[in-house]
Order: structure tokens, then C-alpha cells, then sequence
């Protein structure tokens, strides 16, 4: 049966009873990564479920290292082609001012932070001599020149939030002393607690857990007294009353956080009450069939055209970290799943040289033309964008996703977010290593491999996905008695030897989810959503129009071509009704593993999906390869709605049509149409 977006955040009950903080110190490993204490493990209580282990603890393999590899290579490795600021020294300088007035002074510093806090995570994941480079020169001059009022020449409070962040990630793996001082100096003398400001919270309860030091915690209770009370957005009244939540995206995600935050940090029962809430009306208002959250700029209802800004894919998924350590409920993981195989490559050019501002689960057109607001290049992808948050903040999404794929528990350590990775950390003060081979989340096995010098008694939790109705756990090859329910963790609790195996089964089903009160569906396998496979005319640019050198100055990119794409086939087609009724019908093609599984052409998993096309459905709608550069929006805009009932009335024989992987396209359909009350025969798989 179709899942509703409400029922997907409900149906997932925290089996795991019992995980609770960590109350140890991480040391250093068999491989020589300098580890910091876990939260709240130093001076005080920790309320949470799970906490995170340092940055650099987990390295990505397969896959997920080869996507970091290509952002080294790409936007993260050259930020020369992203315009300003990143085409000046950030973090490393004071940032000259813009040739073209930015509409705060504080954004030069904000984007630079971004980029700031990508490159100190990418440094410990990556032997990149590049990336290192331009980090460590950015971190020394923070710490050597910092001024009274924020980090290295900024002097505005929301930018120290996200450049703390960047500091926070090297103390994680260093524990240097002088960026412990420099956060907790500048939150006790200058933190302000209003709007993103608070943010700095975060910074505040993280070395609270560290030291004990009751200056910062009084900092961060009065953000969260700020962030719960009126006029905020998240004051108490507005998550418990009947009315969605409002406010700009980044805003939200940001500022949800510091409740959660509030519960790991002081227990108080309030901030996890309205932490629970908060989440959960995000998700039944705001979430999007490839697991963003629609925000173009603020938060809204969910519509057919809906967008996302990058940003927020990166602070969402970042955000439900926190409520996942916080309440233990295995959905919030699952979302960030959703959100990092979906959403995330979705818009991004599959190299890593290009990005989408704005990226829409249904976008037939992809072009500077095609946004609805009155930006000219956020839905095609480029480098640089006019507004060039989004340029630094992508940076930080998949290195966010590795450093939180395990966490620490009370007695052990947990899988929480799957992929090819290398955990390694101490259990019991002795050195731990734990190899998870997988090809997920495009396979359903995933293998852990245990390394230790000397038995050892901990648990191995292992999350199992809401979607996941059979799953299974052998060790060293005999079926383990382990309850698995999904939407859970399951604990497999033993002494360990080295060389024991545990693999997971997590068995993958074609299940479709009802969209747009049901006139709509979108189909998943797994973590992954699919979507029609859509023919693409790419146009590479070199130069922009004049339109757009008037706003844009300083990108190089001739270094980072501008791409748009334009429909090659047909993208009119809707689900008959029957074949809605039987998707466990739908063939399921299965292909080699490739370094780059995000390519159309050679997608390892495609869905074949019995169609009809919908020829009177937007049957006036053609694309505009070459406005008049008088009037570049005569170009049409996306497809703004499902087809209407007339539109419905006509369509045409069923049809073998091939879905993607979501995050394998530029041009997508993802909300199929439903075409209902049919009289023709039931749906029969093709043999």
C-alpha cells in the first residue's frame, strides 16, 4: 500500500530502548587519528541516544570515496570557479569587497565559512594536498588574527556559527586547545542570541560537553529560551498549535537544531517534546518526494513544481543528525538517507563541477530561464550562481553524511547511516576497527568486517530502515536470533573477535509513495526514489549573457562551463491505476557497479514501469533553447501541476518506460500522474 508522509515519520518506534550516552573518552586509534572526547563525556551528563565520533573516524570507501574524490577535483578543489567570494582568499584574508554589492556584508563571510567548514572535513577524510592547503592557511589565520568580535577578519555573528562549525570539526580530530579558547572567548563575551545568531549554540553546548564551563551553557539556554518564545518561528505556541512552521529554509533547519541540541546537553524533557514535534510537522508539510524540503526561500506546501534550495539540503540533513541523537528514532536517519542519494546528487552535475540553486523533483526543463522567482540562473547548473551560498554549502553534504554513518553508544558503537566506510575508534580503551563493505544503497547486503588486537564485549547496533520489512543478520555465516523490526536499531551485543563477519540483509521491495492527495505517486526501491528517464539536450556555455554578467561578476567560467538541458523525448506520461494497484509487478534491472554509480546511462538499478502517455497534458508547453536577450523569460517555466481532469481523459497504450536512480538525472519526472477509473484489464508483469 502507498505510504502517506505522514504515516513514513510514524511508522518507524525506537526498538533500541537502553542506548544511552557515551561516557568514555575516544583515544587514539590503531591508525594514529587523534580523537576527541565524545559530548558531554568530560564534566557533565550527556541525555542523548547516540553521540558523534571525531571527524576523520570513519573514511569513506567505494563509492562515497570516489564521490569525494570528484569534489576535490571539482567545486570543492577549485573555488576559483564559484565567483566571489571564493574566488578571493576567504577565511585565509580579509575579504576584499565585492565588485557588485552584495545585499549584506555578512554574506562574503557566511559563504566562506561554508567553504571553510567543507575543507577542515574533506582535510581529514582525504590525503588531498590542495584541499589541505587551503584549509590549514584559512586556520591559521583565524587563529593568529581573530578579533574580539568573530573568527579571523569577520565581525558579524551568523558567519562565526558556520565558520565554528569548520573550528569544531579540526578540535573534534586535534583537540587543540587555542580553537577551544578562541569559540568559548567569543561566545561568553560577544554571543548574541536572536535569529541565526543563536546558532552559535551549537558551538556553546558542544564544548560545554567538553569542559563543564557553566558560561556556555548559560549562553545556550538563553538562545533556547529566545528560539521558544515569541516572535520566533519556533516559539512553543507555533510547534504546538495547528499551523505549519514558517520561515526561511536555512533558518529552520539551523534554528530546530538548538532543541534538540537542548535535550543532548541538559535533559530538559520540554526541549525533546518540542524537538519531536517540530521535526514531525516539517515532515508532514514540507518534505518532498526525493526527501528535501521544500524551500525556495522559505518553507511551503508541497506542490508539484515544488523547489529546494542546495542549502538546505545540506543544514536539513545536518539538522536531523541531531533529533536522530536526540530521540533515537531510527526515521530521522532514514530521512537523511533519502535526502543525501536523492536530493543531493540530483543537483549537482555528476563530476561535482556544477550545482543547481534551486533543484525540483519534477523538472523537464533545466535552464537559466526556467526558475519561477526572478533569478536567472538557479535551476540551471553552474558554478557560481548569483547568490553563492550555495556554491560553499554543498560542499559539506556528503562529508557531513561520512562523519556521521556510525555513532557512539553507552556499550558500543552503531551503524546508523549505511555506505562503503571504515570505522576506526576504541571500545573498552582498546583500538577498534569495523570495514562495512556494501554497495549501498544500490545493493541491500552490507558486510561488516571487525579488526581487534584482543577480543573485545561491545555492541554492534545496526539500524534497520523503515522501508525494510525482512531484514536479516548472519554471524560468521550462522543466522543470528535478532529481532529486527523495521524503523528500529537491533543490538547485537557479543565478544568480538577479529576477523568475525556480520552481514546485514536488508531485502529492497518496489514500494510507491501517494503524493498530492493521491493524484500523484513516486516510486522507491530502498533508500532510493527513481524517475522517469528523460532524453537530454545539454548546452555548455562559456559566456554568459549580458543578462547575467550585470549580476554576476569574477566566475571563471570558462574553467566550469555553465549547463542547461532541454528535453530530448517525451516526459508526458502517467501511471495507470492498475499497475499502481501491483507494484511488486515492475521489473527490477540490476547492472555492474560503476566508480560513478550516478550515471543515466549506466545506472546499476533501473525500474521498468508500464506507463501511458498524456498527450493533452500541458500539450502547448515546448522549451526555448534561445530567448531574446531583451526578454530571457519568455523561455516556459517547469510544468507547474499534475494534469487536470481533462487532461486525464486522453492518453495512450500501455508503454515499457525505464526509471533512474533520482539522483542519476538533470531532467526528471518523479511525481508520476495517476490515471484512475479504468476499465481495461489488470495490470500484468511483461514476460
Amino acid at each position: 500500500m502507498p505510504l502517506t508522509r505522514r504515516q513514513f515519520i510514524h511508522r518507524s518506534t525506537l526498538a533500541a530502548a537502553g542506548f544511552t550516552c557515551s561516557c568514555c573518552f575516544s583515544r587514539l586509534s590503531a591508525d594514529g587519528i587523534s580523537a576527541a572526547a565524545a559530548p558531554g563525556a568530560a564534566r557533565n551528563a550527556y541525555f542523548g541516544r547516540f553521540t558523534e565520533l571525531p571527524v576523520g573516524a570513519i573514511k569513506a570507501q567505494g563509492w562515497i570515496q570516489q564521490w569525494l574524490l570528484r569534489q576535490a577535483d571539482g567545486l570543492s578543489g577549485h573555488p576559483e570557479n564559484l565567483g566571489y567570494p571564493y574566488n578571493t582568499c576567504m577565511m585565509a584574508g580579509a575579504i576584499p569587497d565585492p565588485t557588485i554589492k552584495q545585499p549584506a556584508d555578512w554574506w562574503r563571510y557566511e559563504q566562506s565559512g561554508y567553504y571553510f567548514d567543507a575543507t577542515a572535513r574533506l582535510n581529514l577524510l582525504l590525503d588531498n594536498p590542495g584541499i589541505k592547503q587551503r584549509h590549514q592557511a584559512a586556520l591559521d589565520y583565524i587563529l593568529q588574527h581573530s578579533n574580539p568580535l568573530g573568527y579571523g577578519a569577520n565581525v558579524t555573528p551568523w558567519p562565526n556559527a558556520v565558520i565554528g562549525r569548520g573550528l569544531l570539526a579540526d578540535y573534534s580530530a586535534t583537540r587543540d586547545p587555542a580553537i577551544a579558547k578562541l569559540i568559548r572567548d567569543y561566545i561568553v563575551d560577544h554571543g548574541r542570541t536572536h535569529d541565526r545568531d543563536g546558532v552559535n549554540a551549537e558551538e556553546a553546548y558542544y564544548l560545554y560537553g567538553v569542559t563543564g564551563d557553566p558560561q556556555l551553557l548559560a549562553y545556550a539556554q538563553r538562545v533556547y529560551d529566545d528560539y521558544t518564545s515569541p516572535p520566533s518561528f519556533c516559539s512553543i505556541d507555533k510547534i504546538t498549535g495547528p499551523q505549519p512552521l514558517k520561515s526561511h529554509g536555512v533558518t529552520a533547519a539551523e534554528s530546530l537544531k538548538i532543541l534538540a541540541l537542548t535535550y543532548l546537553y541538559t535533559g530538559n524533557p520540554q526541549a525533546l517534546d518540542l524537538t519531536k514535534r517540530a521535526y514531525a510537522k516539517v515532515i508532514a508539510d514540507n518534505l518532498m518526494p526525493d526527501g528535501g524540503v521544500v524551500s525556495s526561500e522559505s518553507l511551503g506546501p508541497v506542490a508539484f513544481n515544488s523547489l529546494h534550495e542546495t542549502c538546505d539540503i545540506t543544514d536539513w540533513c545536518w539538522s536531523l543528525g541531531y533529533a536522530l541523537m536526540a530521540t533515537g528514532d531510527a526515521a530521522f536517519a532514514d530521512l537523511i538517507e533519502k535526502a543525501t542519494f536523492n536530493a543531493l546528487p540530483g543537483a549537482v552535475s555528476k563530476d561535482f563541477k556544477q550545482l543547481q540553486y534551486f533543484s525540483s523533483a519534477n523538472q523537464v526543463l533545466a535552464s537559466s530561464t526556467a526558475c519561477p522567482r526572478i533569478a536567472l540562473t538557479r535551476m540551471s547548473y553552474r558554478a557560481a550562481h548569483e547568490t553563492p551560498c550555495c556554491s560553499g554549502n554543498v560542499n559539506r553534504a556528503m562529508p557531513n553524511y561520512v562523519a556521521r554513518q556510525w555513532l557512539r553508544t553507552d556499550d558500543g558503537v552503531t551503524a546508523a547511516l549505511y555506505g562503503p566506510c571504515v570505522l576506526h575508534t576504541t571500545v573498552n580503551d582498546q583500538p577498534l576497527s569495523i570495514s562495512e563493505e556494501t554497495d549501498y544503497p544500490f545493493r541491500d547486503t552490507i558486510t561488516f568486517k571487525v579488526q581487534t588486537a584482543q577480543p573485545a564485549t561491545f555492541a554492534l547496533g545496526l539500524r534497520i530502515p523503515g522501508w525494510c520489512a525482512s531484514a536479516t543478520v548472519a554471524v560468521n555465516g550462522i543466522p543470528a536470533n535478532l529481532a529486527c523490526p523495521p524503523g528500529a536499531f537491533a543490538a547485537l551485543k557479543r565478544e568480538f573477535h577479529d576477523g568475525d563477519t556480520v552481514v546485514l540483509h536488508l531485502p529492497m521491495t518496489v514500494q510507491l509513495t501517494d503524493w498530492l492527495g493521491g493524484r500523484g505517486v513516486s516510486v522507491q526501491r530502498g533508500p532510493l526514489v527513481y524517475s522517469l528517464k528523460i532524453g537530454e539536450k545539454r548546452v555548455e556555455s562559456t559566456t554568459d549573457p549580458d543578462a547575467i554578467k550585470r549580476i554576476l561578476k569574477g566566475n571563471n567560467i570558462a574553467g566550469f562551463p555553465a549547463l542547461e538541458f532541454f528535453p530530448a523525448t517525451e516526459w508526458r506520461y502517467g501511471l495507470d491505476s492498475g499497475a499502481k494497484a501491483a507494484p511488486e509487478k515492475f521489473a527490477v534491472i540490476e547492472s555492474p557497479l560503476t566508480d560513478n554509480p550516478f550515471l543515466s546511462d549506466t545506472a546499476p538499478v533501473r525500474i521498468e514501469v508500464p506507463l501511458r502517455n498524456l498527450p493533452q497534458w500541458q500539450a502547448t508547453w515546448q522549451p526555448v533553447l534561445d530567448p531574446p536577450p531583451a526578454n530571457l523569460k519568455l523561455s516556459p517555466q517547469n510544468p507547474a501541476s499534475l494534469p487536470g481532469e481533462t487532461e486525464l481523459q486522453q492518453f495512450g497504450d500501455l508503454k515499457t518506460m525505464t526509471l533512474v536512480p533520482y539522483g542519476s538525472t538533470y531532467l526528471r519526472l518523479t511525481t508520476l500522474p495517476v490515471i484512475t477509473e479504468r476499465k481495461s484489464a489488470p495490470f500484468a508483469a511483461k514476460t
